[in-house]
Order: structure tokens, then sequence, then C-alpha cells
């Protein structure tokens, strides 16, 4: 049975982090609709439901993260400037910790 602490690092680097892995998502792919970026987010193993997943969204956009443009008549999330460098600085940041945590004593 897995510790508190451990439980309460999964929430941190999992739900807590949901803008990275939309970011992460959408270099990969591309554009994407709103339940596109859901339905990748859930095949990760996050249960969000569509509201806390559109929720996400509006406040990734308000947050200058994302920008919504549209394609074919439907509105569409993409990686702002500004979210690309602060996805890079995080994923960096990460790395560094990685590296700390897996120093031999």
């Amino acid at each position: 049975m897995p510790t508190r602490a451990y439980l309460r690092f999964r929430n941190c680097i999992g739900k807590g982090n949901l803008w990275l892995y939309t970011v992460a998502i959408l270099l990969k792919e591309g554009p994407l609709h709103g339940y596109g970026i859901i339905s990748r987010l859930r095949a990760l193993g996050f249960n969000i439901s569509n509201v806390y997943g559109y929720v996400l969204l509006k406040r990734m956009v308000a947050d200058g993260v994302l920008a919504e443009r549209e394609e074919s008549g439907r509105k569409v999330y993409v990686v702002s400037e500004e979210g690309l460098r602060s996805y890079r600085v995080a994923v960096n940041e990460m790395k560094n910790l990685l590296k700390f945590l897996e120093a031999e004593p």
C-alpha cells in the first residue's frame, strides 16, 4: 500500500501539472480541439471530467500558455510562445531534479 507521501507526490506530478502534459501532447500532435486533448489526457490515466478539462484549457489560455485558433470551423488549441518557454524551463528543472535524486551518495 502506497504511503501518503507517495500519493501526494503522484498528485503533484500528475494532476497538479496537467499543463505540462497538455503542452507535451500539443507539441507532439499539433493543434487539437478541446475534446481531443481531454481524451489524450484520459488515455494517460488522468480521470478528468469534460468540465474540468475545458476549465483547464480556459485557464491555460488565460495564463498565456495556450492560444485558441480556428481551423476548419472548429476551435483548436496551440502552444503559445510563452507556453513553450515555460514548458522548456519546467522540463529542464525536472531533469535537474532527476539528476539530483539519482546521484549516488
